[in-house]
């Protein structure tokens, strides 16, 4: 896939292109829906597939003081449509200049003559354009105006409700793992670089590695099973999130992964990390001797979990 920043390198993208619109948060199982009919309709056309997204979320502009934490980053977005097969993805840096354009202007200027799309996929809530004054009923009229198809995906439903990135994070900062799985069509997974720690963990005998999440959501402090992926293969692990209150009264979050198959240098690598199910909450140990008793038992059930 092909990441373009900015509305300048606009040229960068070839003309007549499917395309669809949103900040697709979590890219949950009604963003997959949006996008997966994309794909499939550039193929058919052999035409290239378009995601133009936000950065940051409009509503950090907007609103602010009712933003929500993000599901996933806007790496971690990029890299989850790109494994959907989306060709391009324009990245809109969203600032006061960009909201003050109206909806005639985005879809004239931007969606007709320099990109010329030849359809737009959305879902039937999407708004855009300033204060939002731009809906579906708007883009019908235009879409005849400025020669381009508009598709409605339906939202998908889990039960009677509607899949959002809100409900999953309320399902998220609950730790119900399980329900947040089904909405999402897979694990909750954190993304991010391995950064140098303390070295703790390999003085304890368990070579961690310190995950610099970029996204914000993050479930309850605790041991979970995980699976980490590295380069396209993937690795039985152990996720620690939380504290460290054994070692510090006060201390910063800390995300650390253990890999239980893998030998080697893992520094500056970037890891996604499935979150698979919770072995148990954090807790303080009196004892160091304590705590590593805890992390053999975790290991043993990971093994165990994975064999």
């Amino acid at each position: 896939m092909k990441v373009i920043q900015g509305l300048n390198n606009l040229h960068r993208i070839p003309r007549g292109t499917i395309c669809s619109i949103g900040v697709f948060d979590g890219i949950h199982r009604g963003h997959q829906s949006i996008l997966e009919k994309l794909v499939k309709q550039a193929k058919r056309e052999k035409e290239n597939s378009l995601v133009i997204t936000f950065h940051p979320h409009p509503s950090r502009l907007v609103k602010p003081e009712q933003s929500p934490p993000l599901l996933i980053s806007l790496r971690h977005r990029i890299f989850l449509m790109e494994k959907m097969g989306i060709d391009y993805c324009l990245i809109i840096p969203f600032n006061k200049k960009f909201a003050r354009i109206s909806p005639l202007f985005f879809v004239k200027n931007i969606l007709y003559k320099h990109l010329g799309i030849n359809a737009l996929y959305l879902g039937r809530n999407f708004r855009f354009g300033y204060k939002q004054k731009g809906d579906i009923n708007l883009l019908r009229e235009m879409g005849k105006q400025f020669a381009f198809r508009l598709f409605i995906v339906p939202p998908v439903r889990y039960g009677k409700k509607i899949i959002s990135s809100s409900w999953i994070r309320e399902e998220v900062g609950r730790g119900n793992l399980d329900l947040v799985s089904h909405l999402l069509g897979r694990h909750y997974s954190l993304y991010g670089r391995v950064s140098r720690g303390e070295g703790r963990g390999n003085s304890l005998g368990f070579p961690t590695a310190n995950l610099d999440v970029e996204q914000e959501m993050l479930p309850p402090s605790g041991v979970y099973l995980a699976k980490a992926y590295l380069e396209s293969k993937d690795y039985p692990a152990l996720l620690y999130i939380g504290y460290r209150p054994t070692f510090f009264e006060r201390s910063s979050l800390s995300v650390e992964v253990y890999l239980l198959n893998f030998r080697g240098n893992l520094y500056g690598k970037y890891l996604e990390v499935e979150l698979i199910k919770k072995l148990r909450g954090e807790r303080k140990f009196r004892k160091i001797s304590s705590l590593i008793s805890a992390m053999k038992r975790d290991e043993l059930s990971a093994r165990q979990f994975f064999s």
